[in-house]
């Protein structure tokens, strides 16, 4: 049965997105944020930590952090902006066909401001069950105010693993990256697949629409759409115990749809949309190089 139920969760409100095959997907209202993603054989695809926090101010550690309107920390603005930990985001509507969808809508306000000095913004976010083995989420900026806006962002997701070291991200062979780990210098990837292995955390510059995270027979594939810029991050050992959110780093790996190196610029009075896929896979199935 295709559905769309609220529900409370850690004192907050959930939407419950069901698909008619049995796959599943939740969507906290605070911070537009998916943590749960289950396909129609009843496997969890994301990662969200034991130890998350939940509201007041906090950033749910795993899921879909939306990181808008800065990614990390450059910039003047917030660390990772502030969309994932707000509490202002409210229910635009919701919808069963042809798909169960919840879409989740934020504006800005006197507090945005203080921290982002543009107004007449709105930023609506959608999280799509389309099929029993895929996933969409989508969001849109619609800028009324009276100058430009511009930012950076990323959708920050944590990918479920059983171990981290057995993961290879592939489809980025041959692309320049930022290394984070080493200031920022720049490299070429020269791996096929991508091992997972210590601290790992890159910026892939002008990426291809399409990434695979393979760990045996399994896959995902990453479809990104608008953001040209794709991330992978793990923190690896030995800065794990940094995050006291974070129960276990090998559980997880971050491939991120994102806008990093050239900031995204909508002109007054228009909009801009983007938006990522995530389809389930035999791993037999990912194209070869």
């Amino acid at each position: 049965m295709t559905s769309c139920a609220f529900v409370k969760k850690d004192g907050l409100d959930v939407c419950v997105l069901s698909h008619p095959s049995g796959a599943t997907a939740e969507v906290y209202i605070y911070a537009a944020h998916l943590t749960s993603w289950c396909t129609a054989d009843g496997g969890e695809q994301l990662f969200v930590s034991t130890t998350a926090e939940y509201g007041g101010g906090k950033a749910i550690r795993g899921g879909v952090p939306v990181c808008w309107p800065q990614f990390a920390d450059r910039g003047l603005y917030k660390k990772h902006g502030f969309c994932r930990n707000s509490d202002k985001w409210t229910v635009l509507r919701t919808s069963t066909e042809p798909f169960p969808c919840v879409v989740l809508e934020l504006k800005d306000d006197e507090q945005t401001r203080a921290a982002f000095p543009f107004g007449g913004w709105t930023l609506t976010y959608a999280v799509t069950l389309d099929s029993p083995t895929s996933i969409t989420t989508s969001m849109s900026v619609l800028n009324q105010g009276e100058q430009p806006l511009e930012f950076t962002m990323a959708l920050h997701t944590y990918f479920r693993c059983a171990s981290a070291s057995s993961v290879l991200v592939k489809g980025l062979q041959g692309l320049t990256f930022e290394d984070s780990t080493k200031g920022g210098e720049r490299a070429v990837q020269e791996e096929d697949g991508l091992p997972i292995s210590g601290e790992v955390d890159r910026v892939y510059i002008d990426a291809p629409s399409k990434t695979w995270i393979i760990e045996g027979e399994r896959a995902v594939q990453v479809l990104k759409m608008g953001l040209p810029d794709a991330v992978v991050w793990n923190i690896g050992p030995a800065r794990a115990a940094e995050l006291k959110d974070l129960d276990d780093w090998t559980k997880y790996v971050c491939v991120e749809a994102a806008a990093i190196n050239k900031p995204i610029k909508v002109a007054a009075g228009q909009s801009w949309s983007a938006g990522q896929t995530f389809t389930q896979m035999a791993s037999s199935d990912v194209p070869s190089s």
